[in-house]
Order: structure tokens, then sequence, then C-alpha cells
């Protein structure tokens, strides 16, 4: 035990303190208590009428006047003491308040005033100083010793005591407990005595409770919990009530009529009566219960049976906030497997903490109907937990589940939604439940097919393939076949076993059976069976022949004669060419020749070559699938006799089984030979010196679809260009577009170029009306809008070439200038100004571009520049695509 001076311990304090698992404060305090070092013993007069006896307390005289006159502490004081100490001394050791509301006190009171007052009494008063019990323990002193030799006063050795008051009654009505310690002559203890007033005890008259759990089991709502409070004392009936903040009424109500033990909450709050059996757990039916509103519990113990008088209450945390946040998201919606429709995602919703049972439907809107569903267990989201952290399930909130596709019927064309359901019911689709679902953004099924020729190499034995094919027909149609094609007649056919290709998957998710579209094989075949152009089939049929009822894909046709002339260079007498040229039907063809052509298309020379079979990085990207195009490169230097010189157009690359050059051949026709002169004009030079390049070629159709295809051609597309210039020097290539877009129905042409731009506001598939017929029946027209200084006009020049070379490209049209024979009236060429339009076809009386090239040709480079100048860039540009 310590040891205290205890001649300075005038004033005590002590407070016990706990802290619970819910976070509230139990506590028990004594305050300061107080006596007088030096005592002047008093008469003090009790109202019995006041007195409340508990224990072995009694206030008659009849039973006290019983007790024996010799007690305990005055046989101990035939000791010796100091009989000048006038002082009252007293120490309270411990009090406690026990959970049946007994009060435990426990301390020691010395004093030579209790010489002649032999009888000792413990009092309590409550808060309002009346008396509430009081215990008579003259003869239940305690030893004290280390008092004794502290205190050498009257009785010290027996000043001890250790006494209980059941409060009772009294428990929810007593907010402090004063300890009174009185040594009297009379043996009630009201008359000639001396006290001593011990600090205060505050009895603690807080509620505590804690919701330990509140969640959905079998559509019913559950709740579990404790409450003690020593307000409840006498309070016999224990409800848990639930409301609805949101509608400010009632819900339900839940008496409690087993309590659960709760040892526990006893250890922590040992000063609340009935602590230890303060546990509950109630169930309520769901009807009525909205989720999506405010739901507050809470805790009563109520005096009337009703639960709706003389009662304490004791609310709860709103179990929801009635402001939930739905959040969703399908990731994926997949078929590839072939097997399942996989569908994962994520659904993050606080109400699936009650609404805990999960569901997947897959619901048909074209239809309006259910197509399938099926209980899931939620997925770790960690992704969608960081994304929203006020969201407390976001962190499970994941699914991922695979319906049989054998028994989901997905129709091509309608649109599906997947909805993820939070239900209290774990029936059926969650349906007779409360719930709350999510829809995904619709996804349209479509019946789609697709493939890919990752890599198609002729060898001697055949076709070497390698891609993937799928098909969502494939569902039904499950053999894979591969078929070869040779101007459109059948060559081969081959079965395939598909393999695995999960980048397929991950690209086509709604094509079935896509993650096993793979396929490398050897499509056996003789290489000289292509003699023309070769196509391949990708089929899936129900045919196990191959044929059947089928899903054909079909490839763009692939020549089986291809080449490049990369260089072709003629100086005066001097020739050199070089290239590729690989072809199917080269086999037994093993004479190569050059076959050079006039203008008529007449031979004027021809010489073997023997420099071949050279690597061709080109040829092996651009045609693998034709036989020994890796190694199909050639060159070949030559010096044209006189007769020849000059009158070389076109070039024929040969294969032959002939050594002279004839007999059964293969050949590859070069493109025309454009000789174009950059010098002879000052604006071409500066173009080519200065490195000046063309803008790129914008569309924007402002001009409705009012024409149709070329009507003066014999296919229907342009074998022409004319050049137009706008005459307007005030007005921007925006501003001519504009004019044009609210005039086109009198005229229009198909773009607009100047120094930064290219413009085309209508399609070159149809008729302009800019030069009349029948010009409009067969040219791609532009204009060109009027610019200033050197370089834009450079850059005009070049971009209208440009567009003029690109166009031909585009059409297959070769760069030839307008001529017009005067004795026939005949006239040709493919490049034309609106000048030559009125000049050679008689059908209006325009000039331009003639009177703005030579304006600014003049002014800004000190020369002329004609449509015979303009065709030397259009060939430049022309060579350059």
């Amino acid at each position: 035990m310590k040891f205290i001076n205890f001649e300075h311990a005038k004033k005590v304090a002590m407070t016990g303190l706990a802290m619970t698992s819910c976070g509230f404060l139990l506590w028990v305090s004594q305050g300061l208590s107080y006596a007088d070092d030096n005592l002047t013993p008093t008469t003090t007069t009790v109202n019995q009428s006041q007195a409340v006896v508990a224990g072995n307390t009694t206030n008659s005289p009849a039973a006290t006047s019983q007790q024996p006159i010799t007690t305990q502490m005055q046989a101990a004081a035939s000791q010796s003491y100091d009989q000048n100490d006038h002082g009252n001394y007293a120490y309270l050791d411990n009090v406690s308040l026990n959970p049946d509301g007994e009060l435990n006190a426990a301390g020691w009171h010395a004093t030579n005033a209790a010489q002649n007052r032999p009888y000792h009494y413990i009092i309590a008063l409550n808060q309002n100083h009346t008396e509430i019990a009081r215990q008579n323990i003259t003869n239940q002193a305690v030893s004290r010793t280390d008092v004794q030799r502290v205190h050498n006063v009257y009785g010290a050795g027996q000043s001890g005591f250790n006494v209980q008051f059941n409060l009772g009654k009294a428990m929810n009505n007593t907010t402090v407990v004063n300890l009174i310690s009185r040594y009297s002559a009379d043996p009630n203890g009201n008359a000639d005595y001396v006290d001593y007033y011990f600090a205060p005890v505050t009895i603690d008259q807080r509620n505590y409770a804690c919701l330990d759990k509140a969640t959905v089991v079998n559509n019913k709502l559950e709740v579990q919990g404790w409450n003690a409070t020593n307000l409840a004392f006498n309070k016999n009936y224990h409800y848990i009530i639930l409301l609805d903040r949101t509608t400010g009424k009632e819900v339900s109500r839940a008496l409690v009529k087993n309590s659960v033990d709760r040892p526990d909450v006893a250890k922590v709050y040992p000063g609340i009566e009935g602590a230890d059996k303060s546990g509950f757990a109630v169930s309520f039916g769901l009807n009525g219960v909205n989720f999506n509103h405010k739901l507050q519990l809470l805790s009563r113990y109520a005096g009337a049976s009703d639960g709706n008088s003389d009662y304490v209450d004791y609310y709860f945390t709103p179990i929801t906030d009635g402001n939930y946040s739905n959040q969703g998201s399908l990731d994926s919606f997949n078929v590839s497997d072939g097997q399942h429709l996989k569908i994962s995602g994520w659904h993050a919703d606080d109400i699936s903490q009650f609404e805990n049972q999960k569901f997947i439907i897959i619901y048909d809107n074209t239809a309006n109907t259910q197509v399938a569903s099926a209980k899931v267990t939620s997925v770790s989201r960690p992704d969608v937990a960081k994304a929203y952290p006020t969201i407390k399930t976001a962190g499970q909130s994941g699914f991922d589940y695979g319906f049989d596709l054998s028994k989901v019927n997905l129709l091509d064309g309608h649109s599906y939604s997947v909805v993820s359901r939070y239900s209290t019911s774990d029936e059926g689709n969650g349906g007779n439940g409360q719930y709350t679902d999510f829809w995904s953004a619709p996804v349209t099924y479509r019946s789609q097919q697709g493939y890919s020729v990752d890599q198609a190499k002729m060898t001697d034995q055949g076709l070497q393939l390698a891609g993937w094919m799928a098909s969502s027909q494939s569902q039904s149609k499950r053999n894979a076949f591969i078929i070869i094609l040779n101007n459109g007649q059948e060559v081969t056919r081959q079965k395939l076993n598909l393999t695995s290709r999960s980048d397929v998957a991950a690209v086509y998710p709604l094509i079935f059976n896509s993650a096993n579209s793979g396929f490398n094989t050897l499509i056996k075949l003789n290489p000289a069976a292509i003699t023309g152009n070769m196509q391949i089939i990708f089929r899936f049929t129900d045919d196990p022949a191959g044929n059947g009822n089928s899903a054909d894909q079909k490839t763009p046709v692939y020549a089986s004669n291809q080449g490049s002339f990369i260089d072709i260079r003629v100086n005066g007498r001097s020739v050199y060419v070089s290239g590729w040229h690989a072809s199917d039907q080269s086999a037994n063809k093993p004479y190569q020749y050059l076959i050079l052509l006039d203008a008529n298309g007449r031979e004027v020379y021809r010489q073997r070559v023997l420099d071949i079979n050279r690597p061709d990085d080109a040829a092996r990207a651009a045609a693998p699938y034709i036989l020994n195009s890796t190694n199909s490169g050639y060159r070949l230097g030559l010096t044209l006799p006189a007769s020849a010189q000059g009158k070389v157009f076109r070039v024929i690359h040969r294969f032959t089984d002939d050594v002279n050059g004839n007999g059964n051949s293969v050949d590859l026709y070069s493109a025309p030979l454009l000789q174009y002169n950059m010098t002879a004009n000052a604006i071409n030079r500066y173009i080519l010196q200065n490195r000046i390049g063309h803008a790129t070629i914008q569309t924007n159709y402002v001009i409705p679809e009012v024409t149709d295809e070329y009507s003066r051609t014999s296919d229907g597309r342009p074998d022409m260009v004319v050049v137009h210039e706008t005459a307007n020097p005030n007005d921007s290539i925006y501003g001519e577009i504009n004019y044009e877009k609210q005039t086109y129905d009198k005229a229009f042409v198909h773009a607009f170029v100047d120094g930064n731009n290219i413009i085309e506001i209508s399609s070159t598939d149809r008729e302009a009306w800019g030069a009349g017929y029948p010009a409009n029946g067969r040219a791609v027209q532009f204009e060109q809008v009027e610019v200033y200084s050197a370089a834009n006009f450079a850059r005009e020049l070049i971009n209208g070439a440009y567009y003029t070379a690109y166009k031909m490209k585009q059409y297959g049209i070769v760069p030839t200038l307008a001529w017009y024979n005067r004795q026939t009236g005949q006239y040709g060429g493919t490049l034309w100004s609106h000048h030559m339009v009125s000049q050679y076809m008689h059908v209006t009386d325009h000039t331009d571009p003639d009177g703005y090239w030579a304006n600014r040709a003049s002014r800004y480079f000190g020369t002329s520049y004609t449509m015979g100048d303009f065709f030397e860039l259009v060939k430049y540009e022309y060579r350059q695509l």
C-alpha cells in the first residue's frame, strides 16, 4: 500500500475512467472531501422521514438498542494515543458501482472525537443532500494499522470500513452520492456525532450504446448491438425502433424479448446496472423499408409495455444516409471464346451493405424481355475504390461472369443491356426483394465477320497462309475452309482446325469464337495454275465437305503478275533500267528480256537481261504471294542503236521460255516515260532550286450531290483535267468557296488552290459545271485564286500541278497536253486550260488562266508562263507519285 502524509491530506480527489469500443466515456468520480483538523464535536439531528435504509442499515431504535456497548474501536482504544491531536482524518480508498446498482465504498476515518461516540455509521446522501441510505458498521470495523502509524488518535487501528449500498429505485434519479463517515453517541446515529464528508461520488447517468451490425439476411433486416444506462432502471421493456428520417415516420419496432449477455460491456461500464444484459439482436421485415431513404435505429427502455411512455431513448447513427451514389460500368460484353457470353464490369453503391445479394441480368431491349440472369460473387476492384473513395463498398464492386452460350440466344441486330442488381433476396433474379439496379449502355449485337491475311507466300508446293478468320455465323456453321480461286474459278480447298488468337478476341469481342480464329497452313497447289488474278475465300459452313449453308469472306484479288520499274533512265542512246518482276507463271520461263516501245506501241529494241534473281525487299513486301518474288530483282544498262534514239516511250519486262525472247511469255509494262524539263522556264527553275513543296489536299464537300458520274466517258470516270482562274483580284479562297456554295446551281468546280491550300469542295467521282459540255462530262476541274508575291504565285503553281498529277494518277490518266487539228477539227490530250476548252471545243469564250499567269510571271519573275510550262511542272509532280 502506498502511504500518504495524512497530516496534510485535507482534500482528496479520485476519478476512475474507462473507454468503450464505441467511444463513450464511463466514469464514477469522487470530488473534493473535507473535514476540519481542529474538530469541535457537533450534534446534528437527521429527519428520519428523509432517511432511506438499505442493506444492513436500519434507523429503528429497537434494532440499534440491542447493539453492544463495547465496540471494536473501544477495545482497540485501550492503547495509548495522543489526546492532544484535534484533527479529523479520513480517506476513501475505493468507490465503485457494480452492474446490480450496488455502491461499494472502502476507506477509513480516525479522530479523537470518536471517543465516547461508539456508534460508527456510513451515510449516503443524494445530490439534493437527501439521505438515500445508511449503514451501521459499528461492529464491522476494518483493522488499519497503517493509519495508526500515521495518526496516533483514538481508535485509528480499527478505523477502516468496507460498505455496500443497494441504491435500488433511487438509481435512475441519483446523479451524485455524498458519503459521510459518522461517529455518534446515538445508537441510531442521529445525535451527538462527528462527521467526515468525503468528496462527492458522481453516479453515471449517461446513455451508452453501440450498433454492432445491421445487415439483411433472408430478406430481413437484422440488427445487433447493446444499450446500457442507469436511466433504464425499473424500465422493463426494451424496444428497437426503425425510423425513416426521409418521411419522418416510424417504420417498425421490435421488442427485445431475450436480452443478449454482454460481459464485455459490463467490464467496460461496471457502474451501469444491467450492462451485462444490455445486448440485443432483433430483425425487421422489409415491408415499408426503403434503403434509399435515411434510416435510423433507436434503442428504447420503457416503463410501459407498449413502449410509448416512461422511456429513455438512444439514437444510433443512421444506417443509410439517403444520398447514395449509384455508379457502374460495363467493361466487357464478349462471346469470343465460343462457349460463353462473358460479362465483366463493376457496380458501386453503398446500399449493397443491405441489398447484399448480387445478380447480373442480360436484358433484350429490342424484345423488351430478360434473356438470362445469374447470382454472382463480388470481385475486388481497387481501381474503383480509388476513383470513388466515398462509396464504402467500391472496393468489392466488381463482377465477372460467363453465361453458357448454348442457353443464351443473342439475336442479330438486337440491343442488349447488362443489369447489375443488388437485392435483399437471393431467389430468382433478386426481383422479389428490394433491389437497386445499374443499367449499362446498350450493346447492339450484330452478326459480324472478319479476317486477316498476316502472311501469304507462294512456294513450289503451294500457298503458305497465316492469319485469322472469324464469323458470328460460325456458331451454327462449325466447319472452316480456305478456298483458292483463279480468275473466279476454284483451284483447291482445304479444311482448317482453327487455333488460339487472343489478339483477335480483344479487338472483336462480339464475334463468336474469335479467340479461336487463327490458322497457319500450306494450301497445296501448282503455282502455275494461278494464271490471272488469285482470290481467297474464307468459309464457315454446316457441311463437313465445305459446301452447304455457308458464310463466305473474299479477299481482294491478288494479281499473279506484278512488278515495278524502279529506275528508268534514257539519256540519248544510253538506257538504264532496274526493277523487279514476279509471276506465278515464271517457273518454266528461264529467260528475261527488256523490250523498248515507241509512242505508238511498236518495238524499237530488245535485249536479254542477265543480271537477274536479285534479292529485293520491296518485292518481298509487296507480293510475297507470288512465286519467287523475294528474288525477283533485275537490272540492265544498254546502248540504243541510232534508229531507236528519242523513240523510247514505254518498257516491257518479259519472262519467256524462248532464248530469243518470244515463245510463251509473261510481260510487265512500264508507265509512259514522261520526259520533263524544269529548267526551261524561270518559275519552274525557282520551284526546283528552292525545293518548294505542295500543300496537303483537304476535303470539304460543301456542294450537294447534284450531278452523277461523268457522262462523256466510256467508264463514267474522268479522262482529263481543266485549269481555271477566278479573275477576281479581291477575294480569298474561302470567299470563293462560300460564293460557289451559294451559287452551285449555276456553276461550280471540284477544287480551289492558292499559295497555301488545296481544298476539294465536291467529289471528283461526279461531274462539275465549270467549262461547259463536253468538257464537264469528262474533266476534273479546279480554280486558282489570284495571289500576290513571287513566293505565293510559285506555291500556287506547284499546288495546282500536284493536284492535277494526283488526280491523273487516281484515275489512270497519263499527262498529255491538249492539242487541236484545225484541218480535221479533232482534239485530244488530258491537260487543258479553260482557254483551250474555248479554242478547241468551241463551247465557251473564256481565256483563263492565260492572262493571270502572264501578269504574275512578268510582275514577279520578269518572264512568261504558259500551259506548256505548267505541263512540265505536272509531269514533274506525276513522276514523284
